[in-house]
């Protein structure tokens, strides 16, 4: 029998005996779904926390021994000028020569220099002058207080307002009550700070109310146009 002649062109030549897998066999095994690891507790990371920490032999400090006759003579001095304050005010008012008219009613209080106008006061008062710049004195001991509040008035004074607001709180969360505020008002009206105040009022409620004071300040001087000879 004679041999049957393969045609020119066979493009499935090559695919001949080639087995077709089923669908089920070309798919690969499903990999295993790892699970989430479990969030560590406090303990775990307290302990990733202290890791490689040393506790401390000895961890009470020693305090340093305070010298009595120092810290006697600092309680001393202390007293020594709230005295003198109470001396200085008390003479003011027998002599006549207090500069500042101070008034208080209830929690409400007021003060202004002597004469002082009407018309003025009455703005003070009702909040009519703007408000320049503010101090919060809430936290503060009365020593870091007063030096906070000079420095508070000398700086707003030298930058030429004229109402600022004191923040001194109403001691509602003190045994003895609004301390600072009666210290404030001796601030204002003697000292270093008296000659630079003209009047001061407990403020309207939407700006602290009696726990705050406006405080209105003299003008600068006005400096003269002329320049004068050399």
């Amino acid at each position: 029998m004679a041999k049957r002649e393969e045609p020119f062109h066979g493009p499935f030549k090559k695919l001949k005996g080639l087995k077709v897998r089923k669908k089920e066999e070309r798919q690969s095994p499903a990999k295993p779904v790892p699970k989430p690891r479990p969030e560590p507790d406090d303990e775990e990371l307290f302990q990733h926390a202290m890791k490689g920490v040393r506790p401390m032999s000895n961890d009470s400090i020693t305090p340093e021994p305070v010298d009595p006759k120092a810290l006697l003579a600092s309680v001393q001095e202390s007293l020594r000028r709230q005295d003198q304050e109470v001396v200085d005010a008390l003479y003011g008012l027998v002599k006549g020569t207090d500069r500042f008219d101070v008034s208080c009613t209830g929690e409400y209080l007021e003060g202004h220099v002597i004469p002082m106008d009407p018309a003025t006061m009455k703005k003070l008062k009702e909040g009519e002058l703007t408000i320049e710049s503010h101090l919060d004195l809430h936290g503060y001991t009365k020593q870091a207080a007063e030096a906070a509040l000079i420095s508070f008035i000398l700086n707003s004074h030298a930058m030429g307002h004229r109402v600022v607001l004191v923040i001194h709180g109403r001691g509602l969360k003190s045994s003895q009550g609004p301390v600072l505020k009666e210290h404030l008002v001796r601030w204002l009206t003697t000292g270093s700070l008296s000659h630079l105040i003209l009047a001061f009022c407990s403020a309207r409620p939407c700006d602290g109310g009696t726990g705050a004071l406006y405080v209105l300040l003299k003008r600068q001087p006005r400096k003269s146009r002329w320049k004068r000879p050399l």
